[in-house]
């Protein structure tokens, strides 16, 4: 196999390794979102966008996902223009839109609407003997005008029904 060929070929298995993860989100299924992250990694990050601050190590990480597991009800994720560079042999920077949808845990007699989001969101991936695996990841909004028009209406919606 050429370099060439080697490189494109570790740019499909990085940019199936993403869709894998973010396919993980319909289930909620966090425990093998984890195992996709380098777990000798003493540090990950991750920064969700709806996260004040960035969560970094394990502790911080799996209570974001525990307490995720309450105040959803359902997630869905799809991703789209998935950009893979090889900054070495066995680290990857990936970047990629995201497009989320989500319903909020609450009564059942309460109609809920899914909330959405569009992100941006760059990763860094360890090439690790059983595949690559994430230590870093950010989600930035790709449109904060749209996310501060969707808050404003939710506000007129809940006060026009006082």
């Amino acid at each position: 196999m050429t370099a060439n060929a080697a490189d494109t070929a570790g740019k499909a298995e990085i940019v199936a390794l993403v869709e894998r993860y973010v396919g993980y989100s319909e289930g909620m299924n966090f425990a093998a979102k984890r195992a996709l992250w380098d777990g000798d990694e003493p540090a990950p990050l991750l920064m969700p966008e709806e996260a004040p601050a960035p969560l970094i190590g394990w502790p911080a990480i799996d209570a974001y996902w525990a307490k995720s597991r309450v105040v959803m009800e359902t997630l869905k994720s799809r991703t789209a223009n998935h950009r893979v560079r090889l900054m070495s042999p066995d680290i990857a920077l990936v970047t990629y839109d995201m497009r989320w949808v989500a319903t909020l845990a609450g009564p059942k007699d309460v109609p809920r609407k899914p909330i959405a989001a569009d992100v941006r969101v760059t990763a860094l991936l360890r090439k690790k003997p059983d595949g690559w695996r994430y230590f870093h990841l950010m989600e930035g909004p790709i449109d904060l005008a749209g996310m501060t028009r969707l808050a404003m209406q939710a506000v007129a919606d809940t006060l026009s029904r006082r």
